[in-house]
């Protein structure tokens, strides 16, 4: 299971869209599972993790919300339905795998829906110790997202991301991330 990781762009990125289905891949214990659920949306989650999907499913039901989920390898899955926001945070693969994963949660858009995905920003890996191609660039993803219309590509500093106890603030508690949100041309659904 990955460490839980605080979200700071679910509430600004989703507010003007209009809830309906939504899938969030690589859920993890379910926070923006969650977090979408309470704005009404109908939320699927995945995840590789089976003990991530149990604490997933566990918050969902002391919340008192809906949500279904299922322990899944993004990299090498493919959704049998579409959705009206796919959402990716801080779940993509290193390297080549994180284009495929980027093309199946693509493929996972209706058409005039949304994908929204933030990352790591490779100026993170010096800070952190990682290889910059285990980190992630806001070209790099809108790159793998052929058929779609960018609305945000860009990095962003968040002041606070951590809190200061959290082992990844050794550095201070802020991060950087790659931000990218983009439409599926087409009609909704």
């Amino acid at each position: 299971m990955h460490a839980s990781v605080p979200d700071h762009i679910i509430t600004t990125e989703t507010t003007g869209l209009t809830p309906g289905t939504a899938l969030d891949i690589g859920c993890g214990t379910g926070g923006n599972t969650l977090a979408l659920a309470g704005q009404g949306w109908n939320v699927t989650g995945i995840d590789f993790s089976d003990q991530a999907v149990f604490l997933a499913e566990r918050a969902v039901w002391r919340a008192g919300v809906t949500a279904r989920f299922e322990v899944v390898d993004a990299t090498d899955w493919s959704s049998l339905h579409t959705y009206d926001l796919v959402l990716s945070t801080y779940s993509l693969p290193a390297g080549g795998h994180a284009v495929t994963f980027i093309r199946n949660a693509c493929k996972a858009v209706a058409p005039g829906g949304t994908i929204l995905i933030a990352e790591w920003n490779t100026t993170m890996a010096a800070i952190w110790g990682f290889r910059e191609c285990e980190l992630h660039t806001p070209d790099g993803i809108a790159e793998a997202m052929n058929g779609f219309t960018i609305e945000i590509q860009e990095v962003r500093r968040i002041e606070s991301f951590f809190p200061d106890d959290d082992p990844r603030a050794s550095h201070g508690s802020w991060a950087e991330i790659a931000v990218v949100r983009a439409r599926r041309d087409g009609a909704s659904s």
